[in-house]
């Protein structure tokens, strides 16, 4: 039993260890601020991802505003063409670690998981997430470069 508890502590470790604060463009942040975006697993900055794996994203932010539901975005652009993620739902408020209302000026995180489609191109690519409010303005809007493997 100790043996199982000292492996799954070294397991959870090795995974954190695996996660790294990337560098994005703000790209039309309205009623929030962007604090940083997460990655795992990536260990440097640009990512590389391999094609047919999973990814778990940690978006860290403080919304300027009251929120009373949201929407979540998110694309992978190839060269100039935006295509949609499948996400299993798009309500901000339920499943991403966010329980609504957001009160302004409290940071929050939103938690996805998603697997990198193994049809996207090997290449750069740039990933887009966005958050909106009841309004339609972006909590935040960002854009981080990835390579696909």
């Amino acid at each position: 039993m100790k043996f199982l508890v000292l492996l799954l502590c070294l397991q959870i470790i090795w995974s954190l260890s695996e996660a790294r604060n990337l560098s994005f463009e703000d790209c039309g942040s309205k009623v929030g601020k962007l604090v940083s975006f997460d990655l795992s697993p990536c260990s440097q900055d640009p990512c590389f991802l391999k094609r047919g794996s999973n990814a778990t994203g940690t978006v860290t932010f403080i919304p300027s505003e009251e929120v009373t539901s949201s929407k979540v975005y998110a694309y992978v652009i190839i060269g100039l063409i935006p295509v949609p993620l499948p996400l299993p739902n798009q309500n901000g408020c339920k499943g991403f670690g966010l329980t609504c209302p957001l009160k302004s000026g409290k940071q929050y995180e939103l938690v996805f998981s998603n697997s990198v489609d193994s049809r996207l191109p090997a290449g750069t690519v740039t990933l887009k997430g966005e958050l909106k409010d009841q309004e339609g303005n972006n909590i935040y809007c960002f854009e981080v470069s990835l390579t696909l493997q």
